[in-house]
């Protein structure tokens, strides 16, 4: 593991940002979760939530862009704490009304709404997630409309575990020893992608990729890359808080 003292930390005033819009997602859930009555509502409240993007993308947009380092790193934390607050509403929900999906409705919905769970890459990141259930949630209502042989409200809480079934793949990967490390590195090649050079190009090659350790021992990854447009070089780095989880199984 090289040494390296260039560890690059978040502004004070992107903090804020995330702390504020966590909050307002927070409290979004628990209103939207006190006025859930049928698997109806639930889809719809869903929809409302995943809305709730378009509000910190422009926040993070009026002060940092949200195709460079900073701005990505504000929206990936915060498309993190969106899943999580659905997954709660919609858990939430599922639990209290205890009514199980029909089987073949279910499987009706997994092939007509793909991509589903099992079409999700190995250690998925929060905007893909999110771009998977809006697209599903897009998707229902014609299906639903034409029923397939089933009725409207045996749809609608199939639906409910299918978008259900989308936010757990994400969140195991988020919280099991291991699969918390390799999601993280697999969101620092995704926010590679999302980068945008001073020349206006969108093409980095990641030329090396460090594991180092910050004067606190703590461990991060630092990325040279390369425009491949005009050459320009400049180095990002992620930090790796569950690195040490890989020595504990």
């Amino acid at each position: 593991m090289s040494k390296a003292s260039d560890k690059m930390d978040l502004s004070p005033q992107a903090r804020k940002l995330i702390d504020q819009h966590t909050r307002a997602i927070e409290t979004q859930g628990d209103e939207i979760a006190k006025k859930l009555t049928s698997a109806g509502t639930v889809i719809a409240a869903s929809c409302s939530i995943l809305n709730l993007r378009a509000r910190y993308m422009g926040a993070a947009g009026e002060h940092f862009s949200v195709q460079e380092y900073e701005g990505l790193q504000i929206v990936d934390a915060l498309d993190e704490r969106l899943l999580r607050a659905m997954k709660a509403v919609l858990a939430g929900y599922v639990e209290r009304a205890r009514k199980k999906p029909d089987a073949k409705a279910l499987e009706l919905l997994h092939g007509k709404l793909a991509p589903g769970p099992k079409e999700m890459p190995q250690y998925p990141v929060g905007y893909m997630v999110h771009f998977m259930l809006f697209s599903a949630i897009q998707a229902f209502e014609p299906l639903a409309e034409d029923g397939h042989g089933f009725e409207t409200p045996a749809l609608e809480i199939a639906m409910v575990h299918h978008l259900l079934a989308i936010l757990d793949k994400y969140v195991v990967t988020r919280e099991k020893p291991v699969t918390r490390h390799f999601s993280d590195v697999a969101r620092e090649y995704s926010v590679v992608m999302r980068l945008k050079c001073t020349c206006g190009a969108e093409k980095f090659d990641v030329k090396l990729q460090a594991l180092c350790q910050s004067s606190a021992g703590e461990p991060y990854d630092r990325l040279d890359l390369q425009c491949k447009e005009c050459g320009t070089q400049r180095s990002i780095t992620f930090d790796l808080p569950h690195f040490k989880d890989m020595y504990q199984i």
